[in-house]
């Protein structure tokens, strides 16, 4: 096997290995926080907007630190098609890095006309 794939095999991995691993840091430490922290009320239900999201975090909600966790892990897979378009342009794989990158706008696209139903 050639450095060039080898490389590109390197990165996407790392990408999703560190995805997975700060998120579920992410995750963990919400969770700790709700226990630790006997003000914050144990919650069941939808999501916190993703607006507010920023401010939640700026006042260490564990709430929003978990969303933050599993945002990233859904954001996870999407970096490495970035990563995986990026490796196969260096390497000189022109047509596969379109293919990526094509999947990538496909995947935006369905999430911007899933958004604009609601």
């Amino acid at each position: 096997m050639s450095a060039q794939p080898q490389r590109a095999y390197t990165w996407v991995a790392a990408v999703l290995r560190w995805g997975s691993y700060i998120s579920a840091a992410l995750m963990l430490v919400g969770v700790v926080l709700v226990f630790v922290d006997s003000g914050v009320p144990i919650q069941v239900g939808p999501a916190m907007p993703l607006a507010s999201l920023p401010q939640q975090l700026s006042y260490l909600n564990p709430y929003a630190i978990m969303q933050l966790g599993v945002l990233l892990l859904l954001l996870t897979p999407l970096a490495r098609l970035v990563v995986t378009a990026l490796s196969f342009w260096l390497d000189g794989e022109r047509r596969y890095s379109l293919v990526s990158l094509t999947v990538l706008l496909i995947i935006l696209a369905s999430l911007l006309l899933a958004r604009g139903g609601h």
